[in-house]
Protein backbone atom coordinates (compact mmCIF):
# COMPACT_ATOMS: atom_id res chain seq x y z
CA UNK A 1 0.00 0.00 0.00
CA UNK A 2 3.00 2.31 1.16
CA UNK A 3 4.57 1.66 -1.81
CA UNK A 4 2.26 3.03 -4.67
CA UNK A 5 1.39 5.92 -2.67
CA UNK A 6 5.19 6.52 -3.05
CA UNK A 7 5.57 5.55 -6.52
CA UNK A 8 6.48 8.29 -8.57
CA UNK A 9 5.36 7.18 -11.99
CA UNK A 10 1.64 7.24 -12.12
CA UNK A 11 1.38 3.67 -14.26
CA UNK A 12 3.60 2.31 -11.17
CA UNK A 13 1.12 3.73 -8.57
CA UNK A 14 -1.77 3.08 -10.48
CA UNK A 15 -0.72 -0.15 -10.79
CA UNK A 16 0.45 -1.13 -7.04
CA UNK A 17 -2.47 0.67 -5.55
CA UNK A 18 -4.86 -1.93 -7.47
CA UNK A 19 -2.75 -4.79 -6.20
CA UNK A 20 -2.91 -3.38 -2.69
CA UNK A 21 -6.73 -3.29 -2.71
CA UNK A 22 -6.66 -6.78 -3.80
CA UNK A 23 -4.60 -7.51 -1.03
CA UNK A 24 -6.67 -5.54 1.36
CA UNK A 25 -9.72 -7.85 0.81
CA UNK A 26 -7.31 -10.54 1.66
CA UNK A 27 -5.76 -9.37 4.98
CA UNK A 28 -9.04 -7.63 7.23
CA UNK A 29 -8.63 -4.12 5.43
CA UNK A 30 -12.11 -4.23 3.69
CA UNK A 31 -12.85 -0.68 4.49
CA UNK A 32 -9.74 0.18 2.52
CA UNK A 33 -10.67 -1.05 -1.09
CA UNK A 34 -12.76 1.33 -2.28
CA UNK A 35 -10.32 4.47 -1.30
CA UNK A 36 -7.46 2.33 -2.88
CA UNK A 37 -9.31 1.73 -6.21
CA UNK A 38 -10.34 5.33 -5.75
CA UNK A 39 -6.86 6.93 -5.61
CA UNK A 40 -5.30 4.82 -8.20
CA UNK A 41 -7.23 6.01 -10.52
CA UNK A 42 -6.95 5.15 -14.42
CA UNK A 43 -4.24 4.80 -16.56
CA UNK A 44 -3.19 2.67 -20.16
CA UNK A 45 -1.30 0.31 -17.98
CA UNK A 46 -4.32 -0.12 -15.26
CA UNK A 47 -4.67 -4.00 -14.36
CA UNK A 48 -8.53 -3.41 -14.45
CA UNK A 49 -9.08 -7.00 -14.38
CA UNK A 50 -7.48 -6.95 -10.39
CA UNK A 51 -9.86 -4.10 -10.25
CA UNK A 52 -12.97 -5.59 -11.10
CA UNK A 53 -11.71 -8.41 -9.27
CA UNK A 54 -10.94 -6.37 -5.99
CA UNK A 55 -14.65 -4.72 -6.82
CA UNK A 56 -16.51 -8.48 -6.89
CA UNK A 57 -14.10 -9.48 -3.97
CA UNK A 58 -15.81 -6.52 -1.73
CA UNK A 59 -19.21 -6.98 -2.72
CA UNK A 60 -19.35 -10.86 -1.45
CA UNK A 61 -17.82 -10.21 1.60
CA UNK A 62 -19.10 -6.87 2.44
CA UNK A 63 -22.80 -7.53 1.05
CA UNK A 64 -23.11 -10.97 -0.19
CA UNK A 65 -23.67 -9.24 -3.98
CA UNK A 66 -23.02 -12.53 -5.42
CA UNK A 67 -24.46 -11.40 -8.83
CA UNK A 68 -22.93 -8.65 -8.95
CA UNK A 69 -19.51 -10.06 -8.27
CA UNK A 70 -19.81 -12.99 -10.83
CA UNK A 71 -20.61 -10.25 -14.03
CA UNK A 72 -17.60 -8.32 -12.44
CA UNK A 73 -15.48 -11.18 -12.43
CA UNK A 74 -16.14 -12.27 -16.37
CA UNK A 75 -15.03 -8.96 -17.06
CA UNK A 76 -12.27 -9.65 -15.02
CA UNK A 77 -11.78 -12.97 -17.18
CA UNK A 78 -11.66 -10.98 -20.16
CA UNK A 79 -9.48 -8.35 -19.14
CA UNK A 80 -6.60 -10.52 -18.24
CA UNK A 81 -5.96 -12.07 -21.67
CA UNK A 82 -6.41 -15.72 -22.73
CA UNK A 83 -3.31 -17.40 -21.19
CA UNK A 84 -1.77 -17.21 -17.65
CA UNK A 85 1.33 -18.43 -16.00
CA UNK A 86 1.61 -20.50 -12.46
CA UNK A 87 3.07 -16.94 -11.11
CA UNK A 88 0.09 -14.78 -12.19
CA UNK A 89 -1.33 -14.79 -8.29
CA UNK A 90 -3.78 -11.51 -9.15
CA UNK A 91 -5.08 -14.09 -11.69
CA UNK A 92 -5.75 -16.83 -8.93
CA UNK A 93 -6.76 -14.78 -6.97
CA UNK A 94 -9.73 -13.71 -9.99
CA UNK A 95 -10.19 -17.45 -9.84
CA UNK A 96 -10.63 -17.92 -5.53
CA UNK A 97 -13.36 -15.14 -5.92
CA UNK A 98 -15.20 -16.70 -8.26
CA UNK A 99 -14.56 -20.17 -6.67
CA UNK A 100 -16.48 -18.36 -3.41
CA UNK A 101 -19.31 -17.35 -5.19
CA UNK A 102 -19.50 -20.47 -7.17
CA UNK A 103 -19.27 -22.42 -3.89
CA UNK A 104 -22.50 -20.80 -2.39
CA UNK A 105 -25.01 -20.70 -5.12
CA UNK A 106 -26.69 -23.45 -7.02
CA UNK A 107 -26.64 -21.54 -10.45
CA UNK A 108 -24.55 -23.58 -13.16
CA UNK A 109 -23.08 -20.08 -14.68
CA UNK A 110 -20.40 -19.66 -12.38
CA UNK A 111 -19.06 -22.90 -12.00
CA UNK A 112 -19.05 -23.15 -15.91
CA UNK A 113 -16.82 -19.65 -15.92
CA UNK A 114 -14.66 -21.44 -12.90
CA UNK A 115 -14.31 -24.28 -15.57
CA UNK A 116 -13.62 -21.89 -18.70
CA UNK A 117 -10.89 -19.25 -16.54
CA UNK A 118 -8.83 -22.49 -15.18
CA UNK A 119 -8.67 -23.63 -19.10
CA UNK A 120 -6.05 -20.68 -19.29
CA UNK A 121 -3.27 -21.96 -16.43
CA UNK A 122 -1.15 -25.09 -17.02
CA UNK A 123 -3.32 -27.68 -15.14
CA UNK A 124 -0.64 -27.39 -12.48
CA UNK A 125 -1.20 -24.56 -11.09
CA UNK A 126 -4.68 -24.90 -10.25
CA UNK A 127 -4.87 -28.29 -8.93
CA UNK A 128 -6.86 -27.08 -5.80
CA UNK A 129 -9.17 -25.00 -7.87
CA UNK A 130 -9.96 -28.35 -10.26
CA UNK A 131 -10.11 -31.04 -7.33
CA UNK A 132 -12.70 -28.11 -5.95
CA UNK A 133 -14.74 -27.80 -9.03
CA UNK A 134 -14.67 -32.17 -9.35
CA UNK A 135 -15.80 -32.14 -5.75
CA UNK A 136 -18.99 -30.22 -6.18
CA UNK A 137 -20.14 -30.41 -9.47
CA UNK A 138 -18.82 -34.17 -10.45
CA UNK A 139 -18.51 -36.25 -7.08
CA UNK A 140 -19.81 -39.43 -8.24
CA UNK A 141 -18.57 -40.06 -11.79
CA UNK A 142 -14.94 -38.95 -10.55
CA UNK A 143 -14.99 -39.39 -6.52
CA UNK A 144 -12.17 -41.76 -6.97
CA UNK A 145 -10.17 -39.15 -8.62
CA UNK A 146 -11.06 -36.79 -6.27
CA UNK A 147 -10.08 -38.97 -3.26
CA UNK A 148 -6.68 -39.48 -4.46
CA UNK A 149 -5.79 -35.95 -5.66
CA UNK A 150 -6.64 -34.36 -2.67
CA UNK A 151 -4.21 -37.13 -1.05
CA UNK A 152 -1.43 -36.05 -3.51
CA UNK A 153 -2.66 -32.24 -3.50
CA UNK A 154 -2.49 -32.14 0.52
CA UNK A 155 1.00 -34.53 0.51
CA UNK A 156 2.49 -32.07 -1.84
CA UNK A 157 2.10 -29.05 -0.06
CA UNK A 158 4.84 -26.89 1.25
CA UNK A 159 4.90 -26.22 4.98
CA UNK A 160 4.31 -22.55 3.77
CA UNK A 161 2.17 -23.08 1.25
CA UNK A 162 -0.22 -19.88 0.15
CA UNK A 163 -3.55 -19.74 1.84
CA UNK A 164 -5.15 -19.84 -1.87
CA UNK A 165 -3.55 -23.14 -2.27
CA UNK A 166 -4.96 -24.73 0.79
CA UNK A 167 -8.11 -23.27 1.56
CA UNK A 168 -9.97 -24.46 -1.81
CA UNK A 169 -8.18 -28.15 -1.06
CA UNK A 170 -10.35 -27.94 2.62
CA UNK A 171 -13.40 -26.99 1.02
CA UNK A 172 -13.10 -30.09 -2.14
CA UNK A 173 -11.86 -32.51 0.97
CA UNK A 174 -15.13 -31.34 3.84
CA UNK A 175 -17.34 -31.87 0.36
CA UNK A 176 -16.23 -35.54 0.19
CA UNK A 177 -16.29 -35.62 4.19
CA UNK A 178 -12.31 -36.52 3.63
CA UNK A 179 -10.86 -33.12 5.84
CA UNK A 180 -10.01 -35.55 9.37
CA UNK A 181 -6.49 -36.44 8.10
CA UNK A 182 -5.19 -33.22 6.74
CA UNK A 183 -6.10 -30.55 9.49
CA UNK A 184 -2.87 -29.86 10.15
CA UNK A 185 -2.32 -28.22 6.92
CA UNK A 186 -4.90 -25.91 7.59
CA UNK A 187 -4.46 -25.32 11.63
CA UNK A 188 -1.09 -24.50 10.58
CA UNK A 189 -2.00 -21.79 7.89
CA UNK A 190 -4.41 -20.21 10.60
CA UNK A 191 -1.73 -20.24 13.38
CA UNK A 192 0.75 -18.45 10.55
CA UNK A 193 -2.15 -16.04 8.58
CA UNK A 194 -4.61 -14.96 12.14
CA UNK A 195 -2.21 -12.50 13.22
CA UNK A 196 -1.98 -9.60 10.41
CA UNK A 197 -1.97 -11.84 7.49
CA UNK A 198 -4.63 -13.68 5.34
CA UNK A 199 -7.67 -12.76 7.60
CA UNK A 200 -10.00 -13.18 4.85
CA UNK A 201 -8.97 -16.99 3.95
CA UNK A 202 -8.22 -17.82 7.71
CA UNK A 203 -11.94 -17.28 8.53
CA UNK A 204 -12.94 -19.93 5.85
CA UNK A 205 -9.95 -22.19 7.49
CA UNK A 206 -11.70 -22.25 10.68
CA UNK A 207 -15.59 -23.23 9.33
CA UNK A 208 -14.01 -25.82 7.29
CA UNK A 209 -12.91 -26.84 10.42
CA UNK A 210 -15.71 -26.44 12.57
CA UNK A 211 -17.97 -28.65 9.61
CA UNK A 212 -14.88 -31.41 9.97
CA UNK A 213 -15.18 -31.61 14.12
CA UNK A 214 -19.14 -31.69 13.89
CA UNK A 215 -19.29 -34.91 11.44
CA UNK A 216 -16.86 -36.82 13.50
CA UNK A 217 -18.95 -35.67 17.26
CA UNK A 218 -16.50 -33.19 17.85
CA UNK A 219 -18.98 -30.69 18.88
CA UNK A 220 -17.20 -28.31 21.95
CA UNK A 221 -14.31 -28.29 19.35
CA UNK A 222 -16.57 -27.59 16.40
CA UNK A 223 -18.37 -24.30 18.40
CA UNK A 224 -15.02 -23.16 19.37
CA UNK A 225 -13.97 -22.85 15.77
CA UNK A 226 -17.07 -21.38 14.70
CA UNK A 227 -17.26 -18.99 17.33
CA UNK A 228 -13.18 -17.89 16.59
CA UNK A 229 -14.13 -17.18 13.21
CA UNK A 230 -17.68 -15.63 13.91
CA UNK A 231 -15.62 -13.10 16.04
CA UNK A 232 -12.97 -12.38 13.17
CA UNK A 233 -15.66 -11.88 10.45
CA UNK A 234 -17.51 -9.52 12.76
CA UNK A 235 -14.23 -7.76 13.75
CA UNK A 236 -13.49 -7.23 10.02
CA UNK A 237 -16.50 -7.29 8.41
CA UNK A 238 -16.55 -10.15 6.04
CA UNK A 239 -20.35 -10.22 6.98
CA UNK A 240 -20.57 -13.41 3.85
CA UNK A 241 -18.26 -15.34 6.09
CA UNK A 242 -20.83 -14.12 9.21
CA UNK A 243 -23.54 -15.52 7.69
CA UNK A 244 -21.97 -18.65 6.83
CA UNK A 245 -20.68 -19.97 9.99
CA UNK A 246 -23.98 -18.84 11.51
CA UNK A 247 -25.90 -21.25 9.36
CA UNK A 248 -23.46 -23.68 10.73
CA UNK A 249 -23.94 -22.86 14.17
CA UNK A 250 -27.70 -22.97 13.82
CA UNK A 251 -27.18 -26.77 13.00
CA UNK A 252 -24.95 -27.27 15.95
CA UNK A 253 -27.72 -25.99 18.37
CA UNK A 254 -30.19 -28.47 16.39
CA UNK A 255 -27.70 -31.17 17.06
CA UNK A 256 -27.37 -30.20 20.73
CA UNK A 257 -31.43 -30.14 20.75
CA UNK A 258 -31.83 -26.46 21.13
CA UNK A 259 -34.65 -26.14 19.05
CA UNK A 260 -35.66 -23.02 19.66
CA UNK A 261 -32.26 -21.47 19.35
CA UNK A 262 -31.22 -23.41 15.95
CA UNK A 263 -35.01 -22.00 14.54
CA UNK A 264 -33.86 -18.51 14.92
CA UNK A 265 -30.27 -18.83 13.65
CA UNK A 266 -31.84 -20.25 10.88
CA UNK A 267 -34.49 -17.57 10.07
CA UNK A 268 -31.78 -15.55 10.63
CA UNK A 269 -29.68 -16.81 7.99
CA UNK A 270 -32.62 -17.31 5.16
CA UNK A 271 -33.22 -13.56 5.62
CA UNK A 272 -30.35 -12.46 4.73
CA UNK A 273 -29.13 -15.41 1.70
CA UNK A 274 -32.53 -15.90 -0.13
CA UNK A 275 -32.60 -12.62 -1.65
CA UNK A 276 -28.90 -12.87 -2.46
CA UNK A 277 -29.34 -15.72 -4.72
CA UNK A 278 -27.33 -17.96 -2.31
CA UNK A 279 -29.18 -20.93 -2.10
CA UNK A 280 -26.31 -23.40 -0.95
CA UNK A 281 -26.34 -21.23 2.45
CA UNK A 282 -29.92 -20.87 2.46
CA UNK A 283 -29.89 -25.33 2.19
CA UNK A 284 -27.60 -25.20 5.04
CA UNK A 285 -29.97 -22.82 6.66
CA UNK A 286 -32.94 -25.51 5.85
CA UNK A 287 -30.80 -28.14 7.16
CA UNK A 288 -30.55 -27.13 10.91
CA UNK A 289 -34.54 -26.38 11.13
CA UNK A 290 -34.87 -30.26 9.59
CA UNK A 291 -32.47 -31.40 12.52
CA UNK A 292 -34.29 -29.45 15.35
CA UNK A 293 -37.24 -30.86 13.93
CA UNK A 294 -36.05 -34.41 13.65
CA UNK A 295 -35.04 -34.39 17.50
CA UNK A 296 -38.43 -33.02 18.25
CA UNK A 297 -39.87 -36.27 16.72
CA UNK A 298 -41.67 -33.48 14.26
CA UNK A 299 -41.49 -35.03 11.46
CA UNK A 300 -43.53 -33.29 9.52
CA UNK A 301 -41.61 -29.86 9.43
CA UNK A 302 -38.54 -32.53 8.98
CA UNK A 303 -40.30 -33.39 5.44
CA UNK A 304 -40.75 -29.76 4.41
CA UNK A 305 -37.62 -28.90 5.23
CA UNK A 306 -35.66 -31.43 3.73
CA UNK A 307 -37.68 -31.66 0.55
CA UNK A 308 -36.85 -27.54 0.03
CA UNK A 309 -33.12 -29.00 -0.24
CA UNK A 310 -33.62 -32.15 -2.12
CA UNK A 311 -36.95 -32.58 -4.33
CA UNK A 312 -39.05 -35.94 -3.60
CA UNK A 313 -37.69 -38.18 -5.74
CA UNK A 314 -34.68 -36.54 -7.04
CA UNK A 315 -32.26 -36.43 -4.28
CA UNK A 316 -28.97 -33.97 -5.49
CA UNK A 317 -25.52 -34.83 -5.36
CA UNK A 318 -25.10 -31.30 -4.58
CA UNK A 319 -24.01 -29.58 -0.91
CA UNK A 320 -25.57 -29.84 1.85
CA UNK A 321 -28.56 -32.14 -0.25
CA UNK A 322 -25.80 -35.49 -0.51
CA UNK A 323 -25.74 -35.79 3.28
CA UNK A 324 -29.73 -35.41 3.63
CA UNK A 325 -31.18 -38.54 1.96
CA UNK A 326 -31.75 -39.98 5.37
CA UNK A 327 -33.31 -36.89 6.34
CA UNK A 328 -35.78 -37.02 3.47
CA UNK A 329 -36.13 -40.79 3.85
CA UNK A 330 -36.89 -40.85 7.57
CA UNK A 331 -39.41 -37.85 7.59
CA UNK A 332 -41.59 -39.01 4.81
CA UNK A 333 -41.99 -42.82 6.42
CA UNK A 334 -43.02 -40.96 9.40
CA UNK A 335 -45.69 -39.25 7.72
CA UNK A 336 -46.97 -41.81 6.17
CA UNK A 337 -45.57 -41.19 2.44
CA UNK A 338 -43.24 -44.24 2.40
CA UNK A 339 -43.88 -44.80 -1.71
CA UNK A 340 -42.03 -41.50 -2.05
CA UNK A 341 -39.43 -42.15 0.76
CA UNK A 342 -38.44 -45.69 -1.66
CA UNK A 343 -38.24 -43.61 -5.08
CA UNK A 344 -36.32 -41.27 -3.10
CA UNK A 345 -33.97 -44.27 -2.24
CA UNK A 346 -34.08 -45.73 -5.76
CA UNK A 347 -33.19 -42.05 -7.18
CA UNK A 348 -29.98 -41.80 -4.78
CA UNK A 349 -28.88 -45.87 -5.49
CA UNK A 350 -29.54 -44.94 -9.78
CA UNK A 351 -27.47 -42.08 -9.42
CA UNK A 352 -24.85 -43.47 -7.50
CA UNK A 353 -24.80 -41.12 -4.62
CA UNK A 354 -22.95 -43.61 -2.61
CA UNK A 355 -19.97 -43.44 -4.57
CA UNK A 356 -19.09 -40.14 -3.29
CA UNK A 357 -17.81 -41.23 -0.10
CA UNK A 358 -17.89 -43.60 3.05
CA UNK A 359 -20.17 -41.20 4.59
CA UNK A 360 -22.74 -40.82 2.02
CA UNK A 361 -22.52 -44.44 1.57
CA UNK A 362 -23.87 -44.94 5.18
CA UNK A 363 -26.79 -42.29 5.38
CA UNK A 364 -27.98 -43.96 2.06
CA UNK A 365 -27.98 -47.59 3.30
CA UNK A 366 -29.26 -46.25 6.56
CA UNK A 367 -32.37 -44.54 4.16
CA UNK A 368 -32.75 -47.70 2.25
CA UNK A 369 -32.89 -49.71 5.31
CA UNK A 370 -35.47 -47.04 6.67
CA UNK A 371 -37.72 -47.24 3.58
CA UNK A 372 -37.96 -51.41 3.30
CA UNK A 373 -40.64 -53.62 4.05
CA UNK A 374 -39.98 -55.56 7.21
CA UNK A 375 -38.95 -58.72 5.35
CA UNK A 376 -35.84 -56.97 3.97
CA UNK A 377 -35.24 -54.35 6.75
CA UNK A 378 -33.33 -55.96 9.29
CA UNK A 379 -30.47 -57.51 6.43
CA UNK A 380 -30.41 -53.88 5.39
CA UNK A 381 -29.62 -52.02 8.71
CA UNK A 382 -26.99 -54.89 9.57
CA UNK A 383 -25.27 -54.16 6.61
CA UNK A 384 -25.29 -50.09 6.51
CA UNK A 385 -24.25 -50.73 10.34
CA UNK A 386 -21.43 -52.73 9.37
CA UNK A 387 -19.74 -50.46 6.34
CA UNK A 388 -16.41 -49.95 6.67
CA UNK A 389 -15.62 -46.83 9.06
CA UNK A 390 -19.33 -46.56 9.88
CA UNK A 391 -18.45 -45.62 13.18
CA UNK A 392 -16.09 -42.44 12.16
CA UNK A 393 -19.79 -40.68 11.94
CA UNK A 394 -20.93 -41.02 15.24
CA UNK A 395 -23.91 -38.47 14.82
CA UNK A 396 -25.36 -40.65 11.10
CA UNK A 397 -24.07 -43.97 13.08
CA UNK A 398 -26.54 -43.62 15.70
CA UNK A 399 -29.24 -42.32 13.46
CA UNK A 400 -29.19 -45.95 11.77
CA UNK A 401 -28.83 -47.48 15.20
CA UNK A 402 -31.69 -45.76 16.74
CA UNK A 403 -34.54 -46.43 13.66
CA UNK A 404 -33.32 -49.88 13.19
CA UNK A 405 -33.95 -50.41 17.42
CA UNK A 406 -37.34 -48.31 16.62
CA UNK A 407 -37.82 -51.14 13.86
CA UNK A 408 -36.81 -54.02 16.14
CA UNK A 409 -39.08 -52.83 19.01
CA UNK A 410 -42.50 -52.16 16.70
CA UNK A 411 -41.82 -55.72 15.31
CA UNK A 412 -41.13 -57.21 19.13
CA UNK A 413 -37.58 -57.92 19.35
CA UNK A 414 -37.08 -56.54 22.99
CA UNK A 415 -33.62 -57.41 23.17
CA UNK A 416 -32.37 -56.97 19.50
CA UNK A 417 -34.19 -53.46 20.47
CA UNK A 418 -32.26 -53.04 23.80
CA UNK A 419 -28.56 -53.45 22.31
CA UNK A 420 -29.50 -51.00 18.65
CA UNK A 421 -31.01 -48.12 21.42
CA UNK A 422 -28.72 -48.74 23.99
CA UNK A 423 -25.78 -47.71 21.71
CA UNK A 424 -27.24 -45.29 20.45
CA UNK A 425 -28.13 -43.37 23.70
CA UNK A 426 -24.69 -43.99 24.93
CA UNK A 427 -23.47 -41.92 21.35
CA UNK A 428 -26.07 -39.59 21.50
CA UNK A 429 -25.12 -38.84 25.04
CA UNK A 430 -21.60 -38.97 24.32
CA UNK A 431 -20.92 -35.93 21.62
CA UNK A 432 -24.40 -34.25 23.31
CA UNK A 433 -27.28 -34.75 21.05
CA UNK A 434 -29.30 -34.07 23.79
CA UNK A 435 -33.05 -34.44 22.22
CA UNK A 436 -32.09 -38.05 20.61
CA UNK A 437 -30.19 -39.21 23.73
CA UNK A 438 -33.78 -38.60 25.29
CA UNK A 439 -35.89 -40.18 22.86
CA UNK A 440 -33.50 -42.90 22.68
CA UNK A 441 -34.05 -43.59 26.41
CA UNK A 442 -37.62 -43.33 25.85
CA UNK A 443 -37.85 -46.31 23.61
CA UNK A 444 -35.34 -47.86 25.20
CA UNK A 445 -37.78 -47.71 28.48
CA UNK A 446 -40.64 -48.57 26.17
CA UNK A 447 -38.23 -52.64 25.97
CA UNK A 448 -38.66 -52.44 29.28
CA UNK A 449 -35.44 -51.16 30.62
CA UNK A 450 -35.04 -48.67 33.62
CA UNK A 451 -32.80 -45.71 32.17
CA UNK A 452 -32.12 -42.93 34.77
CA UNK A 453 -32.72 -39.38 33.84
CA UNK A 454 -29.42 -37.86 32.87
CA UNK A 455 -28.59 -34.57 34.92
CA UNK A 456 -28.73 -31.55 32.34
CA UNK A 457 -25.54 -30.20 31.85
CA UNK A 458 -24.60 -27.19 33.85
CA UNK A 459 -24.62 -24.09 31.41
CA UNK A 460 -21.60 -22.45 30.28
CA UNK A 461 -21.17 -19.53 32.29
CA UNK A 462 -20.89 -15.63 30.59
CA UNK A 463 -17.17 -14.37 31.06
CA UNK A 464 -16.88 -10.69 32.25
CA UNK A 465 -17.46 -8.87 29.12
CA UNK A 466 -20.44 -10.72 28.09
CA UNK A 467 -22.37 -10.10 31.14
CA UNK A 468 -21.48 -6.54 30.59
CA UNK A 469 -22.64 -6.84 26.83
CA UNK A 470 -26.10 -8.59 28.22
CA UNK A 471 -26.68 -5.51 30.64
CA UNK A 472 -26.27 -3.25 28.44
CA UNK A 473 -28.45 -4.68 25.54
CA UNK A 474 -31.21 -5.76 28.47
CA UNK A 475 -31.72 -1.85 28.97
CA UNK A 476 -32.29 -1.40 25.24
CA UNK A 477 -29.35 0.17 24.17
CA UNK A 478 -28.19 -1.16 20.57
CA UNK A 479 -25.01 -2.82 19.19
CA UNK A 480 -24.01 0.72 18.16
CA UNK A 481 -24.24 2.39 21.31
CA UNK A 482 -23.15 -0.30 23.22
CA UNK A 483 -19.89 -0.19 21.08
CA UNK A 484 -18.96 2.95 21.76
CA UNK A 485 -19.36 2.62 25.46
CA UNK A 486 -17.39 -0.20 25.62
CA UNK A 487 -14.82 0.65 22.61
CA UNK A 488 -15.99 -2.31 20.55
CA UNK A 489 -17.13 -2.47 17.00
CA UNK A 490 -20.78 -2.92 16.95
CA UNK A 491 -20.26 -6.13 15.01
CA UNK A 492 -17.99 -7.38 17.69
CA UNK A 493 -20.84 -6.54 20.02
CA UNK A 494 -23.19 -8.71 17.74
CA UNK A 495 -20.82 -11.69 17.55
CA UNK A 496 -20.67 -11.63 21.76
CA UNK A 497 -24.56 -11.86 21.90
CA UNK A 498 -24.95 -14.40 19.76
CA UNK A 499 -22.67 -16.38 21.80
CA UNK A 500 -24.66 -14.54 25.22
CA UNK A 501 -27.92 -16.97 23.65
CA UNK A 502 -27.31 -19.84 24.09
CA UNK A 503 -25.60 -19.87 27.25
CA UNK A 504 -28.69 -18.49 28.75
CA UNK A 505 -30.79 -20.88 27.05
CA UNK A 506 -32.86 -17.96 25.06
CA UNK A 507 -32.89 -16.85 21.34
CA UNK A 508 -33.89 -13.01 21.23
CA UNK A 509 -32.78 -10.13 22.72
CA UNK A 510 -35.98 -9.28 23.79
CA UNK A 511 -35.07 -11.87 26.83
CA UNK A 512 -32.27 -11.16 27.89
CA UNK A 513 -33.75 -9.05 30.84
CA UNK A 514 -35.26 -11.94 32.17
CA UNK A 515 -32.77 -14.71 31.59
CA UNK A 516 -30.13 -12.24 33.61
CA UNK A 517 -32.65 -11.73 36.39
CA UNK A 518 -32.72 -15.64 36.84
CA UNK A 519 -28.50 -15.67 37.35
CA UNK A 520 -28.25 -15.86 41.26
CA UNK A 521 -25.35 -13.65 42.29
CA UNK A 522 -24.72 -12.12 39.20
CA UNK A 523 -21.96 -8.96 39.60
CA UNK A 524 -22.98 -6.02 38.32
CA UNK A 525 -21.66 -5.32 34.73
CA UNK A 526 -17.74 -3.85 35.14
CA UNK A 527 -17.84 0.37 34.68
CA UNK A 528 -15.83 1.94 32.02
CA UNK A 529 -12.54 3.67 33.68
CA UNK A 530 -12.72 7.02 34.83
CA UNK A 531 -11.31 9.85 32.52
CA UNK A 532 -9.32 12.33 33.96
CA UNK A 533 -12.39 15.36 33.95
CA UNK A 534 -13.85 12.56 36.63
CA UNK A 535 -16.67 11.29 34.10
CA UNK A 536 -16.96 8.05 32.90
CA UNK A 537 -15.69 7.44 29.23
CA UNK A 538 -19.11 6.49 28.15
CA UNK A 539 -20.28 9.83 28.88
CA UNK A 540 -21.93 9.31 32.44
CA UNK A 541 -20.73 11.32 35.66
CA UNK A 542 -18.86 9.40 38.33
CA UNK A 543 -20.12 8.36 41.77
Amino acid sequence: MRAGELSPHPVDRSRRLVEAAFLATMTGQLDQVNRLLADAGQTPDTPTGLVFAATAHLLTHDGGDVDAAYRLLARALDDVGCKATADDWDRLGILYTLLLVSLYTLRPEPWKLLDTAMARFPPEAVTPFRLCYDAYVDPVRRSGAIREGLADAFAELPTDAAPWQIVPLGFAAVAMDALADHRRLLERMIERERDGGAIGMVIPALLLLCQDSYVHGQWDAAERLAQEGLDLAAAYGYRFWEQQLRAVLASGAALRGNADLARSRSEETTTWAAPRGMEVTEGYARSARNLAAIGQGDYEEALAQAARIGPPGAPTPGVPGRWMVLDYVEAAVRTGHLEDARSHVRAAQEAGLARIGPRVELITAGAAAVAADDAAAAGLFEAALALPDACRWPWDYARVRFAYGQWLRRTHDMAGARVQLGAALETFDRIGAALMARRSAAELRATGVSVAPRAAAAPEPLTAQERQIAELAATGLSNKQIGERLFLSHRTVGSHLYRVYPKLGITSRAALRGALEGLSGAPEPDRAPDGPDGKRRNGQPAE
